[in-house]
């Protein structure tokens, strides 16, 4: 079975092929976090372009202080693939269910793992609509002849968010807790509303050559 891990660990290759494989299940979230970290990444060499940064110290900080916060975004997005939330749920179906207190044990513990396999999506999810708030702020002062990292930056992470939130969607109805269901589709709900402002902001500062 081939093991899907961060290139760092191996070559590119290897991990394409490890993402390719249709033994693992958790490939889109893996292919979801790497998108958005390499969303991250172009929206950091864009704001460290020289014909980027502005003559104000008051922008330049914002500039460096949206570079700041989109290395912590691009980490925490790949640690995201290491979760090991596959082995607990494994575990959880492992688990006696001979009596009925092994049963609601058991089903409680599945519960628990499945909540815990929603947050990754979730997670990346946060962590794109963070990344693509900062967008605007490297939009704004990109030139011409960055604007197409820019866009591509965007369109990374608003894939990554989608097909995160794809996955998360597919996930909701193994879920019993009501209260949990409501508190996950509200915020759904919200990310989806800024996430798709943040895109439009970002875009709106983009000078893409005419076609």
């Amino acid at each position: 079975m081939a093991k899907l891990r961060f290139p760092s660990e191996g070559s590119i290759p290897e991990f394409l092929a490890a993402l390719a494989s249709p033994e693992d299940s958790h490939g889109a979230v893996a292919a979801a976090a790497v998108a958005g970290a390499m969303g991250a990444s172009l929206l950091q060499m864009v704001a460290a372009l020289p014909q980027t940064l502005p003559d104000s110290d008051e922008d330049q900080a914002a500039l460096v202080s949206a570079a700041a916060a989109l290395v912590r975004m691009q980490e925490e997005l790949l640690e995201t693939i290491e979760t090991e939330t596959a082995i607990k749920l494994f575990a959880a179906r492992s688990m006696p269910q001979a009596s009925k207190a092994e049963r609601a044990k058991r089903e409680s513990e599945i519960q628990f793992a499945l909540r815990a396999a929603a947050d990754v999506p979730l997670e990346i999810m946060r962590l794109c609509g963070s990344a693509l708030q900062r967008a605007e702020t490297v939009a704004s002062h990109s030139r011409r002849t960055a604007s197409t990292d820019v866009e591509l930056a965007v369109a990374l992470l608003e894939a990554a968010f989608n097909a995160a939130r794809s996955n998360l969607e597919a996930k909701l109805p193994s879920l019993t807790d009501a209260v949990q269901l409501a508190s996950l589709a509200e915020e759904v709900a919200r990310l989806s509303r800024d996430t798709a402002a943040a895109v439009d902001a970002a875009r709106s500062f983009v000078n893409v050559p005419p076609t």
